[in-house]
């Protein structure tokens, strides 16, 4: 069943955005019980997860949308659960007969509820249960329905499940909802058959961001950001019930903007309050230790913080009511809250002396100086120089060591706590400053006004400039950073000024200017001691611009002094992720891959999350050179939810060019043409997000055989991004642009073009490189009718990869390689080299080239035996009409018939669009039709 068929099914308005899939796939068990089949579906999630509200509709649906299907239906319930058969008279008394005569024969119900019942008894009422419902579907479908399985009384659990097992060949669908939390209150026996083969499971999974945007949109007209989208999904779990509720209750302009923290919903504030005001003073003591302790609630400081000598009292207490509970692992334990927002619940109803009294207790019971500190600064509303002073030294520990957010804490914390003006807008500068260095871009752009209205200073317009840079705005940029230069004094304040010369130098990568680069490093570092921020993180650039001016020798040698100047610290991430960007270009990938793989983490040792992302958007496309696709999409998958909720353009063409040509090889369009809008960047914006934006889009149009467009984008390349006696670009494009060209059969221009390019002075061949470059001219010989010179530079173009790990390059050289010698009518020698292109895209899962290799291993004619044949039809109908087709009359029919155009065809098979128009010809000549129609409606009636 399509989306679309079971948004048909459930309105437009239904609460259940992102639940589509599941109420589908229960409409595809119905019809499969429908046709005489017991079938038991278990909805499994967390309290909120939407399994009641699935259910409901569902229900609705049998009782109103399907003919002759009766509903049966119980709710579990703490109280009624004490009382034997309290959920088997539920689900009798909503039997479509409710009368006397249903119960004929059996068992009658107790007259009053009974504390338990004999063996026999309980068979009885079995029987009488599987009888009944025997009777109910003999006139239709049955629909049983159990709402919070593991409440129901423990009797009529073993009825159902006696029942459940043993009915066979009815069209009987038993379907029940079960918090897996509450699993262990059900008896064993009931649990293993619930959890066994003979029941399908189905698991409300969290809601995506972009799930959560569409409830917002669909339900309560609000249009979400993808960053409030991201929070709100981090704030709830991605439970639907509370996701509904904060939407409801919060006014809508909570969305515009970014924000640190949600609060909690009305349900919960009310369920935490009834929960405390019938828990033990231990309880409630525990509960406000933990919510002001928060991550750092280990047991000996919540027994610090809260006084109780009995902890585990108190939180055998907290278990059995659902509030919170004791986590333990390997490397601590913690006490933890059961539902998202119970925290912020209960610290807000501490009234605020109290609230002061146990941050003071909680700075005296952690270890950790910045929660030491953060404990303080909460327990002091008013001004406090001397502790203000404390966190600026904190500061500027935690800045030595990259510790950017650790940083921005301390920074604003020491600037509501300063008594001077200028102290503190000085501070508040630092702060933001900080922020973007941590990567934290969403939440410093929400100080961006109050930035701008500070007084002119060179620390305002650096920081501004700053963010303008890692927000992608290049002008403003620009503007600002030489104003900050302008008005800096680098003898009277080195410091500062050597600040905004390291900031000129990530405006310069961004700008992929090799002599911005290295002029503004050697200026930062001039002016700064090794080991230093802004010499570290001069130096972990500095040699990326070297490589931009083609001296390769200088590059590598900057690295590794970098490395020597880099203490195991949170700095050493800049340098890694730097010569990983090195070591990825020059070809020593594995290298590359171990250096991103230790810069993209920044859990353990602070960093900046710019950094991390940038590192993880360069680990994806290393995993997608090595081959390794499935670690690619996961790493993109992972990569993603950071980098959209941290607001930073910066970085998404690089992470999203990955994604767009990894998902267009795999054929799922769908998901490529998403990561290409999200690539897309707007006219005058950095060149490193120009290039990778414009790469997305022109692999997306490469995969489909549609070279104009990939031309087309590719071309402004050419002045964009130019490879020159003193500038070496970083993105491998030119090999596609000679492509799309020869494709589109501009060939003097391509060869004037690669003519060029082979002629630059190189300090050091690189094996990619010069694979891409012979690749391309043996295409553009190919083209120009010199089959035999081909082959000897895509030969050459393999070997250069010869050794290496190259397993994608390696099948796009193959396909190239083999489609020029076919159409140059080497046929033995096309198929061989198809064959291995098409065993390396298999491995890779690039299903849109396995078909294209299969079908130029087609169009030669040779040793197809062992190829699938989507062809079936077209040759079905070929013999239907007794004629023989050509392997190139075959392979045009498959496409044509299909809907291609003659160009579309053409540019496929890499023909001439007239050969296409001659094939077509004598095909419907040898058919007896006279169109496209006529040729695709032969091949479907035989499809």
């Amino acid at each position: 069943m399509t989306a679309g068929s079971v948004q048909g099914d459930i309105g437009a308005d239904s609460p259940l955005v992102g639940r589509d899939a599941v109420f589908g796939e229960l409409l595809d068990i119905l019809r499969a019980v429908r046709k005489g089949k017991v079938a038991t579906v278990v909805l499994t999630g967390a309290a909120g997860s939407g399994k009641t509200a699935v259910l409901e509709s569902f229900l609705e649906h049998c009782r109103t949308g399907a003919r002759g299907v009766r509903v049966l239906s119980a709710m579990g319930d703490e109280w009624e659960a004490q009382f034997a058969l309290a959920g088997y008279s539920q689900l009798m008394l909503t039997s479509p007969l409710r009368s006397a005569k249903a119960y004929d024969g059996g068992p009658q119900l107790p007259a009053t509820p009974v504390a338990a019942l004999s063996a026999d008894q309980m068979v009885n009422y079995a029987s009488t249960l599987s009888t009944h419902l025997e009777g109910l579907q003999s006139h239709g479908t049955v629909v049983v329905a159990v709402d919070d399985v593991h409440k129901l009384d423990v009797e009529s659990l073993r009825i159902l499940t006696f029942v459940m097992r043993r009915l066979h060949g009815k069209r009987i669908l038993f379907l029940l909802t079960l918090n897996p939390a509450d699993a262990p209150r059900i008896p064993a026996g009931v649990l293993d058959f619930l959890t066994g083969h003979q029941v399908a499971r189905i698991p409300m999974e969290p809601l995506t961001p972009q799930q959560v945007q569409e409830v917002a949109r669909r339900l309560h007209g609000i249009d979400l950001s993808v960053t409030a989208a991201h929070g709100l999904v981090r704030h709830t779990g991605g439970l639907p019930q509370p996701v509904a509720e904060l939407l409801r209750e919060l006014p809508p302009e909570t969305w515009l903007a970014w924000f640190p923290s949600l609060p909690p919903t009305s349900r919960l504030r009310a369920r935490v309050h009834s929960v405390l005001d019938a828990a033990s003073p231990g309880l409630v003591a525990v509960a406000e230790a933990a919510s002001v302790l928060g991550r750092s609630a280990g047991l000996p400081e919540v027994a610090a913080v809260s006084g109780v000598e009995s902890v585990l009292e108190a939180l055998d207490e907290g278990h059995r009511a659902g509030l919170l509970r004791l986590s333990v692992d390997q490397a601590r334990s913690a006490v933890v809250f059961v539902e998202p927002g119970t925290a912020e619940a209960i610290y807000e109803q501490i009234v605020p002396s109290r609230r002061i009294a146990l941050h003071r207790l909680a700075a005296e019971a952690v270890e950790p100086e910045g929660e030491k500190l953060g404990h303080r600064v909460s327990a002091t509303p008013a001004a406090d120089q001397a502790l203000a002073e404390e966190l600026e030294d904190f500061a500027g520990r935690q800045a030595a060591v990259g510790a950017w957010q650790d940083v921005a804490t301390a920074l604003f914390s020491a600037s509501r706590l300063s008594l001077d003006l200028r102290t503190r807008n000085d501070r508040l500068l630092r702060a933001v400053d900080a922020l973007v260095g941590a990567g934290n871009v969403a939440e410093a752009q929400t100080w961006s006004a109050a930035v701008d209205a500070l007084p002119p200073s060179p620390l305002r317009s650096s920081v501004l400039g700053y963010l303008s840079t890692v927000s992608g705005q290049n002008d403003s940029a620009q503007s600002q950073l030489e104003m900050a230069w302008r008005t800096s004094n680098p003898e009277r304040d080195p410091k500062a000024a050597a600040q905004v010369a390291q900031r000129f130098v990530l405006h310069g990568v961004a700008s992929w200017d090799g002599p911005m680069i290295t002029g503004w490093a050697e200026r930062a570092m001039s002016l700064t001691a090794p080991g230093t921020p802004a010499h570290v993180e001069s130096e972990a650039i500095y040699g990326l611009g070297l490589y931009a001016r083609g001296r390769l020798g200088e590059a590598e040698a900057s690295y590794q002094r970098a490395f020597g100047h880099a203490a195991e610290n949170a700095q050493k991430q800049r340098v890694q992720m730097g010569a990983g960007w090195l070591a990825l270009r020059m070809d020593n990938v594995e290298s590359a891959l171990v250096n991103f793989e230790s810069a993209a983490p920044t859990e353990y040792r602070g960093g900046s999350l710019r950094i991390s992302l940038w590192a993880e958007a360069w680990l994806a496309r290393t995993h997608l050179v090595l081959g390794n696709w499935d670690a690619a999409a996961a790493t993109i998958a992972r990569s993603s939810v950071r980098l959209e909720t941290s607001r930073m353009p910066l970085i998404r063409p690089l992470l999203y060019w990955t994604a767009a040509e990894l998902w267009s090889m795999r054929g799922d369009w769908d998901r490529a043409r998403y990561y290409v809008s999200q690539a897309a960047v707007q006219p005058g914006t950095y060149r490193a997000m120009q290039v990778p934006a414009s790469l997305a889009r022109a692999r997306f149009h490469e995969a489909r055989a549609d070279y104009e467009s990939a031309l087309a984008v590719l071309q402004p390349l050419t002045e964009l991004d130019p490879w020159t006696e003193d500038r070496v670009s970083f993105w491998p494009w030119q090999d596609t642009y000679v492509n799309a060209l020869v494709m589109t059969d501009q060939l003097d221009t391509a060869d004037a073009f690669l003519t060029s390019f082979e002629g630059l002075r190189r300090e050091r061949e690189i094996p990619s490189d010069m694979a891409r470059m012979a690749w391309a001219r043996g295409r553009l010989l190919a083209a120009q009718g010199d089959p035999d010179t081909a082959r000897e530079y895509f030969e050459a173009a393999l070997g250069h990869l010869r050794g290496l790990n190259r397993p994608y390059l390696r099948a796009r050289i193959s396909f190239a390689f083999g489609q020029s010698m076919r159409r140059a009518g080497k046929r033995r020698l096309a198929s061989s080299v198809l064959r291995a292109a098409r065993d390396l895209y298999d491995s890779l899962g690039a299903a849109t080239y396995v078909e294209r290799c299969d079908r130029e291993l087609k169009a030669t004619g040779l040793d197809v035996g062992n190829l699938p044949d989507p062809a079936d039809a077209v040759l079905t109908a070929a013999r239907d009409h007794h004629i023989q087709l050509t392997a190139q009359e075959q392979a045009v029919a498959e496409l044509v018939a299909g809907g291609a155009t003659n160009k579309e065809a053409a540019r496929a098979l890499f023909l001439a669009e007239k050969t296409v128009q001659y094939h077509l010809t004598r095909l419907y000549r040898k058919m007896g039709i006279r169109s496209r129609s006529e040729l695709a409606a032969a091949f479907r009636v035989k499809d």
